[in-house]
């Protein structure tokens, strides 16, 4: 296992890597990260596996895209970003890069939550810290505008010395106040274009995201759901081309790659984690689905 496949991950995993401290684009102390713009990261983003590798984020991100597209994969959802885009997500956030274009700039913010552990929080900061937020929202010209003015000043705030802390909270806060705003101007809008078979698609994936590591039946989603099992299959379908296990077994093998690629643990005790009857029929499992056994993924590019 290499440790520079953890970049990303964490704040503690990049400081090993490029140093505690500053350059023109980038801030990282334990608790806190900023970028200024992509070139913050210039030095260490070609040592990032981008094809086929998931990650999961230690701390959560808030990304403001200024030019080019990133296609993600997030919690199973492909996802693309382009300027002006805003997302925002939950420490614990799963994602796989699918595309990044040679043009893409964008800026970050990426906060332990032991940082805001004594602040007030409101409820979009809450869900954040809590593991449930997911923003995607596209900025007005005005909007772009206030979230350039907030980076720019965040920037200069964390520069100070003593290091300011109540005064990066106030700021921090105040980000998720502004996302809460753009939030709601945007609601009103999606509330109109979302069916019914929409919002139950949105909560299959909810469930399968927290529960595909231990439950693999059909039956059990449709429960959650109050659906028989045959209508939850016919809307999959027809919500997304794909069906129930399709999805589950995504979200299953996402795990498993994350744990052969980022944990020392053995072949039998993921198998043991993911509820597998034992470490063979995980390992004909993952072969079917990934063309390769276990032990070739966790040894493939090192």
């Amino acid at each position: 296992m290499k440790s520079n496949h953890l970049l990303l991950l964490a704040l503690k995993k990049v400081r090993e890597h490029v140093g505690e401290g500053t350059n023109t684009s980038r801030f990282l102390t334990s608790e806190l990260g900023l970028l200024r713009s992509i070139q913050g990261i210039a030095d260490v983003i070609h040592f990032i596996p981008m094809e086929g590798q998931p990650y999961r984020l230690t701390e959560g991100r808030v990304v403001f895209f200024r030019a080019g597209t990133l296609r993600l994969r997030i919690n199973l959802r492909e996802v693309e970003f382009k300027e002006g885009d805003l997302l925002a997500v939950s420490p614990g956030t799963v994602f796989e890069f699918l595309y990044i274009s040679s043009d893409l700039d964008l800026a970050m913010l990426a906060f332990s939550n032991s940082l805001m552990e004594n602040w007030q929080k409101e409820d979009l900061l809450q869900t954040y810290l809590q593991g449930r937020l997911f923003l995607h929202l596209s900025l007005t010209a005005k909007e772009v505008q206030r979230m350039e003015q907030l980076f720019a000043l965040l920037w200069e705030v964390v520069h100070d010395r003593p290091f300011p802390r109540a005064s990066v909270q106030s700021l921090i806060s105040l980000c998720f106040h502004q996302l809460d705003f753009v939030r709601k101007r945007s609601q009103s809008t999606e509330r109109q274009q979302h069916t019914r078979q929409e919002d139950i698609f949105n909560r299959f994936l909810e469930l399968v995201n927290k529960y595909a590591v231990r439950e693999r039946s059909i039956a059990f989603y449709a429960d959650r759901l109050f659906l028989t099992p045959r209508y939850l299959s016919t809307l999959v379908r027809q919500a997304s081309g794909r069906t129930v296990m399709d999805w589950v077994n995504e979200a299953v093998m996402q795990e498993a790659k994350l744990m052969l690629r980022h944990t020392d643990k053995l072949v039998y005790q993921i198998a043991d984690e993911l509820n597998f009857p034992n470490a063979s029929f995980f390992s004909k499992y993952f072969r079917r689905m990934a063309g390769m056994t276990p032990n070739d993924y966790r040894r493939k590019d090192e």
